[in-house]
């Protein structure tokens, strides 16, 4: 219903006053789904006067789009998201979303593949109190940043790679997340050691690598540290990609030179557990493993491989607050908001002190 929702606020945005959209039946079969879920998915929009059933011609445009008593606000909150792969980053949209709804603020949701496009839909759908964007490590370029600024009194970045800058930004520091990882590693006697993550130049992401760079150079021999890149955003790794990346290191036996691994941007932990299998190995007998990611997101880790990170719950309570009170119009300047980070133990290490 969300997405019927989504699809007729951008062809309301997009058409001229009174202009014909299309019928129920073509948004039946468009989206597969009965007419009472149209029915009620549309319902909004009459109530407020956006869109009008006429005789002979269906459903039309307002002439003149009604004055909201809350000075023409489209909603109180725009979540923006640039389409990924990334489920984990869905479910946190969509989690935001339904706890501010629950706070009795109106939420609309857009999905979007490039700037220009979701400044041109910007453009047409009026303004907000705040907007919540997701941009999954993407640059957020000036001029979609002003165009953010010119439809929202207040504007929340997922992430905190954009800083410095106008904005409520909430997210990990992962350069800290990726310190902790590499200390518990070497608590646990391994000096040999390898760290997966993007080849994507994002801050955090060439932040992170260049900090693995530096930390492995406290190792006893230096040399002993492997940097495993993916031509891959965090959150779209494939089995096979990360397959093939770590066995491009093994020995003709299949041994690894590393005893130890982290592991940045794995997002669905089967993924990791299987391409692991296809080199033969197991997190915990046959190689240490520690994840970076969300502490308490289950399919992430699957309770098998240590992790290093925030808690989804905690983050996702910083979201509602900072969003709520800046619906609010709380009139301090915006900040960074860094979340907590903690080592969850689930056996993907092992101690090499003992033996």
């Amino acid at each position: 219903m969300d997405a019927i929702r989504t699809w007729t606020e951008e062809r309301i945005a997009a058409a001229e006053p009174g202009e014909r959209l299309p019928t129920v039946r073509h948004i039946m079969r468009e989206f597969r789904t009965a007419q009472r879920t149209v029915e009620t998915a549309l319902k909004p929009f009459f109530e407020d006067g956006r869109i009008v059933a006429r005789p002979g011609a269906g459903i039309v445009t307002a002439e003149c789009l009604p004055q909201s008593p809350r000075q023409s606000f489209a909603a109180d909150l725009l979540i923006l998201y640039r389409n990924s792969d990334s489920r984990l980053a869905r479910v946190t949209l969509q989690e935001v979303a339904a706890r501010v709804k629950a706070a009795g603020f109106s939420v609309l949701q857009l999905g979007f593949s490039g700037d220009g496009q979701a400044i041109d839909v910007l453009e047409r759908i009026g303004r907000f109190r705040a907007c919540l964007i997701q941009v999954n490590f993407e640059i957020l370029t000036v001029a979609f940043l002003a165009a953010l600024h010119r439809q929202a009194d207040h504007i929340v970045i997922d992430g905190v790679s954009a800083t410095g800058i106008d904005v409520d930004a909430i997210g990990t520091n992962w350069r800290e997340a990726l310190s902790i990882a590499f200390r518990k590693i070497r608590e646990n006697g391994h000096e040999k050691i390898a760290f997966l993550t993007s080849a994507h130049n994002a801050r955090q992401i060439a932040m992170a690598r260049r900090e693995f760079e530096l930390l492995g150079s406290s190792l006893p021999d230096p040399t002993q540290r492997w940097l495993i890149e993916l031509d891959a955003l965090p959150g779209s790794y494939q089995i096979e990609d990360i397959a093939e990346a770590i066995g491009r290191h093994a020995s003709t036996d299949g041994g690894l030179p590393f005893s130890g691994l982290i592991v940045w941007g794995v997002v669905e932990g089967f993924i990791l557990e299987r391409a692991l299998a296809q080199l033969g190995l197991e997190a915990g007998r046959d190689l240490s493993v520690i994840m970076l990611g969300s502490t308490d997101f289950q399919s992430e880790h699957l309770g098998r491989f240590d992790v290093v990170g925030n808690s989804h719950d905690e983050k996702l309570a910083v979201f509602e607050r900072i969003i709520t009170e800046r619906i609010g119009d709380r009139s301090d300047e915006p900040q960074t908001h860094y979340l907590p980070i903690s080592h969850v133990h689930h056996g993907s290490v092992i101690d090499l002190t003992s033996d």
